[in-house]
């Protein structure tokens, strides 16, 4: 092995007309668990589902500050105006088993329920909703749409401004998202099947 000399420092960085060296003051930062315990509870009668099976579903999601979650949780335990159900989430559910599309018109929707995900340091919220006889996509918005200029505008303080304002909580956020889901086992081969994209079965070959 070669020993090399290593070159000491020029002087002129020791002495005393030296700059002071550039050191900073860090400070440590200590963040709690502000997540959610999973720890699940006996669902509600109104969200027992019986007998029901679905082909799809569609999702909400939207991810929010524990400020806007509070919020949230207000507006699904608190009583809607008009007094017709005990709680908004039941009105809630009553607004989207009522939609109707198709010829003849019939319903097509079950509110499976709004869920907040644990083991996030922020919250996120999934409103579930089962679609239980075929519908698309289409079908589905413009039978949302119908019901919501059927109701709005509304009195103000009225139910109908209280789901507008849940529905801006849920899908007027920049993480909001609407996903829909086809059950995978009803699409088949998705190199045959007539409803998947040519793109689609070129990339599953």
């Amino acid at each position: 092995m070669t020993e090399q000399r290593i070159t000491p420092p020029p002087a002129g960085l020791l002495g005393p007309k030296a700059a002071a060296p550039d050191a900073r003051s860090l400070i440590a930062e200590v963040r709690s668990d502000a997540s959610l315990e999973f720890d699940p509870a006996a669902a509600p009668g109104f969200l027992i589902l019986n007998n029901v099976s679905f082909g799809a579903m569609i999702l909400w999601r939207v991810d929010v500050s524990w400020s806007q979650a509070q919020q949230i949780q207000q507006w699904l335990i608190g009583a809607p105006a008009g007094g017709l159900f005990p709680t908004r989430q039941q009105a809630l559910q009553d607004f989207f088993e009522n939609l109707q599309t198709g010829n003849p018109p019939g319903t097509f929707l079950e509110y499976v329920g709004t869920y907040l995900t644990t083991g996030l340091s922020h919250a996120s919220y999934t409103l579930v909703l089962g679609v239980k006889s075929p519908r698309l996509r289409d079908a589905y918005q413009a039978a949302f749409d119908a019901a919501l200029n059927a109701l709005l505008p509304g009195p103000p303080g009225g139910w109908p401004s209280e789901l507008s304002n849940f529905i801006k909580m849920m899908l007027n956020q920049p993480s909001s998202c609407e996903e829909f889901l086809t059950l995978a086992s009803s699409i088949g081969d998705l190199t045959t099947s007539a409803n998947v994209p040519a793109l689609v079965k070129r990339l599953a070959t």
